[in-house]
């Protein structure tokens, strides 16, 4: 005699859902009013090896907005281009600095 098959259980409610990748690896800091602008807010990425990745925090306006970036400039001045760094050796000692301190 032949039955109905049985309906799979949906794999979230099994299964704990798996971490993203900035979840798993990285530690998140966030920066309020970045140079004293209301709402421009950075995320700060932390990662276990010390590198950062500095982004726009979720309350930026440009991300509530709905805007898209479409390019982002990296020549600093016509002698410098942060596209020409090379982060490599001992302590990452050619990183890009950052401009200001991102502690309080």
């Amino acid at each position: 005699m032949a039955t109905e098959p049985e309906t799979p259980v949906a794999a979230s409610a099994a299964e704990p859902a798996v971490p993203s990748l900035v979840d798993r690896y990285f530690t998140r800091w966030y920066k309020a009013d970045v140079k004293g602008k209301p709402c421009e807010d950075h995320c700060i990425l932390q990662h276990s090896n010390r590198i950062c990745v500095i982004t726009l925090a979720g309350s930026h306006p440009v991300l509530q907005s709905g805007k898209v970036i479409k390019s982002i400039s990296y020549q600093i001045s016509t002698n410098c281009s942060r596209l020409q760094n090379k982060v490599s050796g001992k302590f990452k000692r050619k990183n890009i600095p950052s401009p200001e301190s991102l502690s309080d």
